[in-house]
């Protein structure tokens, strides 16, 4: 699988980050059929705020400009846990696993015996990353929300979300919503390239807690970690990740 997915990848996953941790639950009289696309949204939001873990398959399709724009499709499975912990293991069409703790973001790649850090400062230069990594979750501050009444259904929602500041990794994101219990099973970013980047989640599960070993940074005899700009880590510079990652 090619690499630069992460690119448009990383920004969903942070997005998601935000909207996706949520499970079935009681809809009063104020989230019905009629509620308003801010209602949606800021119920999203409170069902975030409730889950500690969170795990669920997924289907990523990505479409790249850059590449003809050619659709790519990927599976795996996305695992959240409180605070701030999120882990993406892809099975196909090649085996990578994208972890965050914190500010902190690496790629495995099992068959290159390797792991590439990610810039948290270029991350938090974008709006939305910034917010979410900060971990503030107003979103209506950051987007201007509405409704997109031809892609919707009674079964699901569609939520059009554009950033009130400029920002070149998200142009807009589409949310699919459960009108029946709120619960988010698709969503879509698309950055100021047109590159689009769509995940579809089944199989949502919600719990206590995650294994600690899912969001470690493990480094194995061999492995190669290098930095942002290509640099080989040091021993003790991986040492100091690790404790730095650790619960």
């Amino acid at each position: 699988m090619n690499r630069k997915l992460y690119g448009i990848g990383l920004c969903a996953s942070l997005a998601l980050w935000a909207f996706l941790a949520a499970s079935p639950a009681p809809i009063s009289a104020q989230t019905s059929a009629q509620a308003t696309a801010q209602d949606l949204l800021r119920l999203t939001e409170e069902r975030y705020r409730n889950v500690r873990a969170y795990t669920a398959d997924f289907v990523q399709w990505t479409t790249s400009v850059a590449a003809s724009s050619i659709t790519t499709e990927a599976r795996g499975t996305f695992y959240f846990q409180k605070p701030q912990r999120m882990r993406w293991e892809y099975t196909e069409p090649d085996r990578q696993v994208f972890v965050t703790v914190g500010d902190v973001a690496w790629l495995h790649v099992p068959e290159e015996d390797q792991i590439s850090l990610f810039d948290a400062d270029q991350m938090r230069r974008s709006p939305i990353m910034r917010t979410l990594l900060e971990g503030t979750f107003d979103l209506q501050d950051s987007f201007e929300v509405s409704m997109d009444a031809d892609a919707s259904t009674d079964e699901s929602a569609v939520l059009i979300l554009r950033p009130r500041e400029e920002d070149p990794q998200v142009q807009s994101l589409r949310l699919w919503i459960r009108t029946e219990d709120y619960l988010v099973w698709q969503m879509e970013v698309r950055d100021a390239l047109g590159n689009v980047n769509r995940l579809r989640f089944t199989h949502h599960r919600e719990m206590a807690s995650l294994p600690s070993a899912l969001f470690q940074f493990s480094v194995g005899p061999n492995t190669l970690v290098i930095d942002p700009s290509g640099r080989k880590l040091e021993p003790e510079e991986i040492s100091a990740l690790q404790r730095a990652v650790s619960p």
